[in-house]
């Protein structure tokens, strides 16, 4: 991504290199720090982008029926996803935004 306002917080080309040097917990507390539940953000790209003058985290989250359960989507067979975007409370700490 070359806009200037977006942040790639997290890749999934990184998974492998948070995993090894341990950055895993604190990227999950990060999430829970803004008010995600980790095990229900996918492992795709996570930014911290300006839209109207707030700072925004735009992840992408698996979906839940009634019962809090993931479910299929009928049309991929994969679980279903959906990008979501939720205010900016903590910043993220400064090493996730290395390439």
């Amino acid at each position: 991504m070359n806009d200037p306002g977006i942040r790639v917080v997290f890749h999934p080309d990184r998974w492998d290199r948070i995993v090894a040097s341990g950055q895993l917990p604190a990227l999950r507390d990060w999430l829970r720090q803004n008010g995600l539940e980790p095990r229900y953000v996918d492992k795709a790209p996570i930014t911290v982008e300006q839209e109207d003058g707030k700072a925004l985290i735009r992840y992408t989250a698996f979906l839940r029926d009634a019962d809090g359960r993931w479910y299929r989507d009928p049309v991929t067979d994969g679980a279903a996803r959906e990008e979501r975007t939720v205010p900016l409370l903590v910043e993220p700490p400064a090493e996730f935004g290395e390439p």
